[in-house]
């Protein structure tokens, strides 16, 4: 959601793949944004606090449906905070919002080192769309 084409509050999850233990990486996070309300390109920060589940590949192998929903078997949770930077690119305008180009570069921090590492650097790229939710009437 974003409040006066500018502050983002977002709910955000993925998945990944690390090498560091060949395991799979499942975070949710919730986070607090900006973006600069420019027309060609818009620059993005977002902070955000992640809870991650991390398990070995042999676990996920064995056990899919438990990793997916969280209850596999040797799943390590870890929480902490993140940054992200980025841009927006939008590309087609409708009369609803747009749809846009994105791309950004984080880093996500685990206070606890003893179930991995310190820090997990990732680049994302895709497509998104912003929307438009008016609330009273619409002048005509």
């Amino acid at each position: 959601m974003r409040l006066w084409r500018i502050v983002t509050v977002d709910f955000a999850g993925w998945t990944q793949y690390a090498r560091v233990d060949q395991r799979s990486n499942t975070a949710l996070t919730f986070g607090l944004g900006a973006a600069l309300p420019m027309q060609a390109v818009r620059p993005t920060v977002r902070l955000y606090a992640v809870h991650q589940h991390e398990e070995g590949m042999v676990s996920v192998k064995d056990h899919p449906w438990g990793t997916l929903f969280g209850i596999g078997a040797g799943i390590r949770h870890r929480a902490g905070g993140g940054v992200s930077l980025g841009a927006e690119v939008p590309f087609a305008r409708t009369r609803f919002g747009e749809i846009f180009l994105f791309g950004s570069g984080s880093a996500t921090v685990f206070p606890d080192t003893s179930l991995g590492p310190l820090v997990y650097a990732g680049v994302a790229v895709g497509i998104g769309v912003n929307y438009l939710i008016v609330l009273g009437d619409q002048p005509k």
